[in-house]
């Protein structure tokens, strides 16, 4: 009768566990300013440590929504941001643990920015805020990425 007691309860524990985990993310879920890959795309760079001024960090940030969203407020001072390349990665916290910004290397990409489309050229900067998320995929009209709150 213990015995019965005892695996019962164990079973109980196990379950309420189990259903517990199951409402629990993984160690870094996407939950917001971060870029995902899709369709192996090449070319998808990533920035971090962004600035509105050169800071001599090594990379050269033209960014054309400085202020996030969809206004257009160029910034473009030099020496701005830390970059790195997604290629063969999907998610961008798997390079950088914060991501603050996005670009096509090579070709010019359509960004469709919480609904509204633009066209953004060639080594062009996103913006993203930590509450927004970056899917890309190459479409028959070239890259779309597609901005929307986390």
């Amino acid at each position: 009768m213990v015995r019965k007691t005892v695996l019962r309860s164990l079973a109980v524990s196990v379950a309420a566990t189990c259903g517990l985990l199951a409402g629990v993310a993984p160690a870094h879920a996407v939950v917001g300013g971060d870029v995902i890959r899709h369709d192996s795309i090449q070319n998808l760079v990533i920035a971090k440590d962004i600035a509105a001024y050169n800071a001599g960090r090594g990379s050269n940030c033209a960014i054309w929504n400085w202020d996030g969203g969809n206004a257009s407020n160029w910034v473009n001072p030099g020496g701005n941001c830390t970059t790195a390349s997604m290629n063969g990665r999907t998610y961008s916290w798997t390079v950088f643990g914060d991501t603050d910004a996005f670009t096509l290397q090579f070709e010019d990409y359509w960004l469709n920015m919480h609904g509204t489309w633009h066209r953004i050229g060639a080594n062009v900067y996103t913006k993203i805020y930590d509450v927004e998320n970056a899917d890309c995929y190459r479409e028959s009209d070239g890259v779309n990425c597609y901005v929307s709150w986390a």
